[in-house]
Formats: C-alpha cells, structure tokens, sequence
C-alpha cells in the first residue's frame, strides 16, 4: 500500500514535468509513453526504501496502538522477536534491490539517454525550455525566452557558442531564430534574425569587438546520428554494473588517472550497494519509532517517514557531492547515512524494548503557536 502510494506522488510528478516538456511539441505518443515507462527506473530506485519505511511504521506503530506490542511484552517475547520477520523480508527485499540497481536500472538510465538524445535530434526544440540555458544541441549552449514549436521558432535568444578547446569563443543574441536538424546530412542548422555578435579573445583582452546582423546561418555537422540509436559502448558510470565499473577502476588507476575522477567512479560503484541496504536500514529504524509512537495511522507514519527520509537523502547527497570533488572518501560518502540510520535505529530498539514512547506534544504546541497569529489576521 505505502510502495502504491509514494509511486502515485512519483508517478503524477513525473506526469506533470512531461506535459511541460514533451507535450504539444510534435513528439510521437509511443515516444513519450517510452520515456516515462523509462523513468520508472530510478523512481522505484528512491520509492521502495520509502515504502519500507512507511509500512515499518505503520505496521509496528499499529501493534503498539492497539496494546499487542504491550502484551507481547508482559508475555515475555522480546523486541528482537517481533522484528525478526522483517528484517528478514528487508534482507531478502536488499538482495532484490541490488540486483536492480546492477542490472535493470543501468540499461533502463542508457536507453533514457539514447532516447532522449534522440528526441534531441528529430524534435531539437523538444529539449528547450523558455529561459534555461540549454546545452543538449553539440557544440552550442543556447537559451530563448519563448519557444514556438508549431512554426519552430525561437524568440530573444542567446547562444555560445563553442571553440575546440571547450571554451565559449563567441557569443550571440538575436530576436529570433529557427533550429532544425537535417537528418540527410545530419547537421544541426540555426538561423538567426536581426542579432549582434560578441567576440572576445581571452588572450587578447584588447581585441574584444561587436559586430550586428540582419540573417545568420550557423551549422553543425554530427557524425553517426540517427534517430534509432544502439550505441552499446556508449555506457556512462550509472549506466553500468558494479563489475564494469570495479574494472573502470582498476584501470583508472593502473594509468594513473586523476583521484577525483576515480573518486567519481567508486562514488557510484558503492551507490548501488548503499541503496540496496537501505531497505534494512529503514526498517531498523522505522519498527522502534513505530513501537514508540504508538500511531499506526497513515497521516503520522507519512510525516514521520518524511522527515526521516529527509535527513537519510541530506547526508547521503551531501556524501555524493563532497566525493565527487575528492573531499571525502566515496566509501564513507555513501555509507554514512545507512551508518548514522542505522546507529540511531540500534538505539531506537534499546529504548523501545524498555517501552520508552514518544510523546508529540511538543508538535501541537508548535503548530498551536505558528498558527495562532493567522487566527487573528482571520478575525
């Protein structure tokens, strides 16, 4: 029920940034239905360590309203007990987890990619969005303030664009425009309106110059685009098993590549771990608070789980980031909040063994005073 439950949020989110994006920008039904089936990945990646968290609390948080859990213990059965069966559905449901995160979600994220860049090619305004700099076009990063994709217009726009060193060699603004690819030929082409071009040469500060122009036509050629893509060597780091990215590894550092980028590499060989313990961890520390509380409802389990959830994804982000730019090790980086959890889930079961509860007055205070000044502007 909680799994059915945090998919709907998910699922009508997802939904919602669809219609923005793809809808009513001349992309094939099929298409996008495959997109979103695609997106299911790394939604049932986030949503089943989240349901697990949500049905521990309900689940014991029922036992304990309703006084089961008070006579279990008068008749002598421990907490290690009643937990028992499931920890064991959580072990048995991390096993599973990780093989997902092993072998269906890295081929679901590549075939997200390939579709996506394929959209990119047939539907190049597609991947636009009304004043966000884009950069899924090769070799330009462009923005425009509004998009007309049933005459395949751009208006106010600003494009950089790229020299061969990675560097932005100019920049150009213009009222408006057209991008279209050419599948003959496979080149993107932009045609800009009414402009002013902006050159500045890093090296020669002095040499800086404005130039203004009525029509301008800049193109670029892309080698092997088509928009059926099976590009299978083609695999990022979260589009690969732990095997693939072990050997990733070892071969980065048998040539002696550069420590944050091995560290990006080992950050998400440890992820796919990490997440896939994560169904123990909440149920660890989702029974006791369950037990504590004494709430079996939806409402405070939802809440309860939110915040618990909330600090599990701060510390393992903030882990993520720090990792990535070789400031903490990428094994703690994605441990520590299964580690933090799961400690304070292991003193949580101390407490409620001893039936410590949890009161949440303190709760209804706090709501009673944040409100209270709405009450009289309501007056």
């Amino acid at each position: 029920m909680s799994l059915g439950m945090i998919l709907f949020i998910f699922v009508l989110n997802i939904i919602m940034k669809m219609m923005t994006t793809f809808v009513g920008k001349g992309l094939d039904l099929l298409v996008i239905l495959e997109f979103f089936y695609l997106s299911l990945g790394w939604i049932l990646a986030l949503a089943i360590p989240m349901s697990v968290l949500v049905a521990s609390l309900m689940a014991y948080g029922r036992l304990s309203q309703d006084n089961e859990w008070s006579v279990m213990q008068s008749s002598g059965i421990s907490i290690y007990q009643v937990m028992a069966p499931a920890i064991i559905a959580g072990i048995f449901l991390s096993f599973g987890m990780f093989y997902f995160h092993n072998n269906i979600l890295p081929e679901m994220n590549h075939q997200s990619k390939i579709l996506k860049s394929s959209i990119t090619k047939k539907k190049p305004l597609a991947a636009i969005e009304p004043g966000i700099f884009v950069t899924d076009i090769p070799g330009f990063v462009i923005k425009a303030q509004q998009v007309d994709n049933e005459r395949n217009e751009l208006f106010k726009i600003i494009l950089l664009e790229n020299s061969r060193t990675g560097k932005f060699r100019r920049t150009i603004t213009a009222d408006r425009g057209k991008l279209v690819y050419d599948q003959g030929i496979k080149r993107y082409r932009i045609t800009l309106n009414d402009g002013e071009i902006a050159n500045l040469d890093p090296q020669k500060p002095d040499g800086y110059f404005r130039s203004k122009f009525s029509k301008m036509e800049l193109t670029k050629e892309v080698s092997g685009i088509d928009f059926e893509v099976n590009d299978k060597n083609n695999y990022g780091d979260r589009e690969k098993s732990a095997d693939s990215l072990k050997a990733k590894i070892v071969r980065l550092k048998r040539d002696n590549a550069s420590a944050i980028l091995i560290s990006q590499v080992e950050v998400e060989y440890h992820k796919k771990f990490a997440l896939s313990f994560a169904c123990i961890v909440m149920i660890l520390i989702g029974a006791p608070l369950g037990l504590m509380s004494g709430r079996g409802g939806l409402g405070g389990s939802a809440t309860m789980s939110i915040l618990v959830f909330m600090v599990y994804w701060l510390f393992l982000i903030s882990g993520e980031d720090l990792a990535d730019r070789g400031k903490l090790d990428p094994f703690y980086a994605m441990w520590n909040a299964n580690i933090i959890i799961g400690i304070l889930g292991l003193v949580l079961i101390r407490y409620a063994s001893r039936g410590v509860k949890i009161s949440f007055a303190w709760l209804k205070t706090l709501t009673s005073y944040v409100v209270y000044p709405f009450r009289k502007l309501l007056k």
